[in-house]
């Protein structure tokens, strides 16, 4: 029962990540954040960690109170090419690892997760590299390949679907990134939004949305640079649906505040990113409780 409360999961963003994809389809697959030189290839290691807290309390001294506590990593292997100067081709292929601990169950998943393919377009760019204003509007979308495994069993029965490794199904991502810098100083916006299918259990996880607002600042130590940033993450998630019913305690918003480090050293880039929840505000019943807590994201990459 208290894995039900924990669909909702599955479903943001964020990450990664997404975020964020968690659970193999939300943690990551649709949130770019701030990525090594735009005009550069790139390929690397992006490490995500998202943790929940679900808690049902009947109110019955015949039935336990029951709770779990839930955390969701992701090695995701990811990279860039710029196929023209206006094009770029992004893949990401994640492999997962999940972990619930409770009172009533522990359950362990791992394995390789959803693989998202995604195409970018360059909008708008400012040319005259001698300008001190700078802006750069990108936008595209993708698609998420049924590739994890979604029928994951515990003693012979199916998990349900917010702690298997993929979605089961195809999916569709939209997405723009904006970045305005002036000279040493900028900010960078992202929206991005997914449209999930129904698998072949005709289940359906709620289409998510998530905005990025960060502003970072500029520094170089001989041949280091630092790039500190800050900023807010929103992100939400419609209800999903088994068939068609509506299922309970799925679906909700998040908002968190979030801060990093970018530092590049000749053709590597290393980042860290943290969230903290500022409000959420889930689609819980009157006996359940679900919580988001902190994110970690750790990235690295060779720039070529």
């Amino acid at each position: 029962m208290i894995k039900t409360l924990l669909l909702f999961a599955s479903c943001l963003i964020g990450i990664a990540s997404v975020a964020c994809d968690v659970c193999g389809c939300a943690l990551g697959g649709n949130y770019y954040g701030l990525m090594p030189l735009n005009n550069k290839n790139f390929v690397g290691l992006r490490w995500s960690q998202a943790k929940f807290y679900a808690n049902m309390n009947h109110h019955s001294e015949y039935l336990p109170e029951e709770y779990s506590y839930d955390t969701y990593h992701k090695a995701e292997l990811w990279g860039r090419v710029n196929v023209t100067r206006r094009l770029q081709v992004f893949a990401f292929m994640p492999y997962s690892y999940n972990r619930m601990e409770g009172n009533l169950q522990e359950t362990r998943a791992s394995g390789l997760g959803d693989i998202t393919l995604t195409a970018n377009y360059r909008l708008l760019e400012t040319k005259d590299e001698a300008e001190p204003f700078k802006h750069l509007l990108i936008a595209g979308g993708g698609i998420k390949l049924p590739t994890g495994k979604n029928d994951h069993t515990e003693k012979g029965v199916p998990i349900n679907p917010n702690f298997q490794l993929g979605s089961g199904s195809v999916d569709f991502l939209a997405s723009a990134v904006y970045t305005l810098r002036y000279e040493k100083t900028g900010m960078n916006l992202e929206t991005g939004y997914k449209i999930n299918t129904r698998n072949e259990d005709s289940y359906r996880f709620g289409n998510q949305f998530n905005l990025a607002s960060h502003f970072f600042y500029s520094r170089a130590v001989g041949s280091v640079s630092f790039l500190p940033n800050a900023g807010l993450y929103y992100e939400s998630a419609a209800r999903h649906r088994d068939g068609r019913n509506i299922m309970t305690n799925t679906g909700g918003t998040a908002l968190f505040a979030s801060g990093g480090m970018e530092t590049y050293v000749s053709n590597f880039s290393i980042g860290i990113n943290y969230k903290h929840p500022l409000q959420q505000q889930y689609n819980s019943d009157a006996i359940a409780d679900i919580e988001a807590r902190d994110r970690w994201t750790i990235a690295v990459a060779y720039v070529f």
